[in-house]
């Protein structure tokens, strides 16, 4: 470990632990809203679509803090690997799969009739990829660009310092 690198082991190990805690906390939703769509005897009333589409939102909501903590930690790891075309493929598949996680939830309220729960849901939906590309993606390509350079500038400074 390089001087000016500390070291933040635990903080990662809590945040993993979170992102268990809340990926749990996503499938009770999705489990929730599943049971709800199949046991609710009146899908068109008021309360049941405003209950469905506050359990869809808060899936998102989950999916995306899941999204954005895993690659949250990674900006605290000190051996990062290269990027190589299988890493990068990875992160694309795993992103792609937090967000077409919520695409099934539009396709239940579809199935179910229920066209203007889904449209809305579906809106909500947009948002959250939106805000992963821009809170995820986006600046994990970034950094996986830079922190070649980063850690050859640490080199290069601690061999100056010797």
């Amino acid at each position: 470990m390089t001087t000016d690198e500390k070291d933040y082991s635990d903080y990662i190990e809590h945040m993993s632990g979170l992102n268990g805690v809340i990926s749990v906390f996503a499938g009770f939703i999705f489990t929730s809203l599943t049971l709800l769509i199949t046991l609710l005897p009146d899908l068109t009333s008021t309360m049941s679509q405003f209950t469905l589409f506050f359990l869809a939102a808060l899936y998102d909501l989950t999916t995306f803090l899941v999204g954005w903590n895993s690659v949250n930690v990674v900006y605290f790891c000190r051996n990062v690997p290269p990027r190589t075309k299988q890493l990068s493929a990875f992160n694309w598949l795993l992103m792609l799969s937090f967000d077409l996680s919520g695409l099934a939830i539009l396709l239940i309220f579809l199935l179910s009739g229920l066209i203007y729960l889904a449209l809305a849901s579906s809106v909500v939906w947009v948002l959250f990829i939106v805000a992963i590309f821009f809170f995820t993606w986006k600046p994990l390509t970034e950094y996986r660009k830079t922190r070649a350079r980063m850690l050859r500038r640490v080199e290069k400074k601690e061999k100056y310092l010797d």
